[in-house]
């Protein structure tokens, strides 16, 4: 009896739906043969094309459908693209600054995602650090460091550090009348306001018992109000 033959027409199918030369194509089915040895070479085809994601079953005689086991399944190998989103995350703008400063600019993000995420205390802790810089930012404008009169306005020349906040905002209220008249008023509010919060934000910074949970507690602290008063001055 004549050994079967490859279906010639199955290898065209199969190199027309793969893209595998003819020679790729009988060396694979020929190896996938040994594991079918109950199987003729075109039902093995068929096992092959189907781990591919087709069918040649089209191409087998009832002879060769016979030899195919029932419980033999080859899976197709299915390619899983993981979807990435790109959907943007919805940023909460508490408080906002226009800076084309990279540095000043990724702070005021980093608050807005603190808030966004629910971290109040730590809303409340970079809020004041941004406030601080922004007002020794305006004293360094105003008294460049030229002088070591001007310089310990915000600068600790001994310790080589800036001054604590509270030493800074009194300097800056105690020098607002070199800003002009409607300056030094809004300098007068800002003290009052900025005094109030920092005293605030330094009780969630040195003490464990000071945590802030409600968004109503951040908010009450009108820290863009803070903001807009340091805007103002600035301009």
């Amino acid at each position: 009896m004549a050994k079967p033959k490859l279906n010639p027409k199955i290898i065209d199918i199969i190199n027309k739906k793969t893209g595998l030369a003819e020679t790729t194509i009988r060396s694979n089915i020929s190896n996938l043969r040994a594991d079918y040895p109950q199987c003729t070479i075109n039902a093995v085809a068929q096992l092959y094309a189907r781990s591919k994601g087709f069918s040649v079953m089209q191409k087998l005689s009832q002879e060769d459908k016979a030899t195919i086991p029932h419980n033999e399944v080859i899976k197709p190998k299915v390619k899983i693209e993981r979807k990435i989103s790109k959907k943007k995350e919805n940023i909460i703008s508490f408080i906002t600054y226009e800076s084309s400063d990279y540095f000043i600019k990724g702070h005021f993000e980093e608050v807005n995602k603190a808030y966004t995420k629910g971290c109040y205390t730590s809303t409340a802790i970079l809020a004041r650090k941004i406030i601080e810089n922004l007002v020794i930012d305006i004293l360094r404008n105003k008294f460049p460091p030229v002088s070591k009169e001007n310089k310990e306005l915000y600068y600790d020349i001994k310790r080589k550090r800036y001054l604590d906040f509270s030493v800074v905002l009194k300097n800056f209220y105690y020098k607002r009348n070199d800003f002009g008249i409607t300056k030094s008023k809004i300098i007068d509010r800002l003290y009052q306001k900025a005094l109030k919060f920092k005293e605030h934000a330094n009780d969630k910074t040195h003490s464990w018992y000071h945590l802030i949970k409600n968004q109503n507690e951040i908010n009450d602290l009108e820290i863009q109000y803070i903001i807009e008063l340091i805007k103002q001055i600035e301009k």
